[in-house]
């Protein structure tokens, strides 16, 4: 089950720093959002817009960096879930970048839930990183080093 308020981590373990770059590079998360519609009692899947995790003209981020607010972290926009009502979501990353030979490694995705008043550990003073902080694991995107260069991989479809 969803939190009211939740917002997704991406932490680079590609072993290569990825940059912003027009149209070639890019960090994107893809949600399709799970409902139970009221009138039939079924599943309905509903698709959610795409997430760029903050990583826009200007970004970079490093080896074992995350994607956020400001230079060195990124990641979703706080997602309010008190009026859609998703119970859960599928998730998935994508990612290009111009390291496609020397990269070999992850994108790892987090998940960072809230409280009722959209408190989140991402928001607290002693946020420190995902894995410190021990945000709940979601997978993984693995890169890996025959990719070529500006080529899109696509993690599977997570649950959460």
């Amino acid at each position: 089950m969803l939190n009211q308020f939740y917002r997704f981590v991406l932490v680079n373990n590609s072993g290569q720093t990825i940059t912003f770059e027009s149209a070639v590079t890019y960090i994107n998360v893809k949600m399709t959002g799970v409902i139970v519609t009221p009138a039939t009692g079924k599943l309905a899947y509903v698709t959610l817009d795409d997430d760029n995790m903050q990583f826009d003209a200007g970004r970079s981020i490093a080896t074992g960096g995350e994607v956020m607010d400001d230079a060195s972290l990124c990641h979703s926009a706080e997602i309010d879930n008190t009026t859609n009502l998703y119970i859960n979501l599928l998730v998935q990353v994508e990612v290009a970048h111009d390291q496609g030979t020397a990269a070999d490694g992850t994108f790892d995705l987090y998940y960072s839930s809230g409280d009722a008043t959209g408190e989140l550990e991402v928001d607290a003073s002693g946020y420190n990183s995902a894995i410190l902080n021990k945000l709940t694991f979601i997978g993984s995107l693995t890169w890996h080093a025959s990719g070529a260069d500006d080529e899109l991989m696509r993690s599977p479809a997570f649950t959460v």
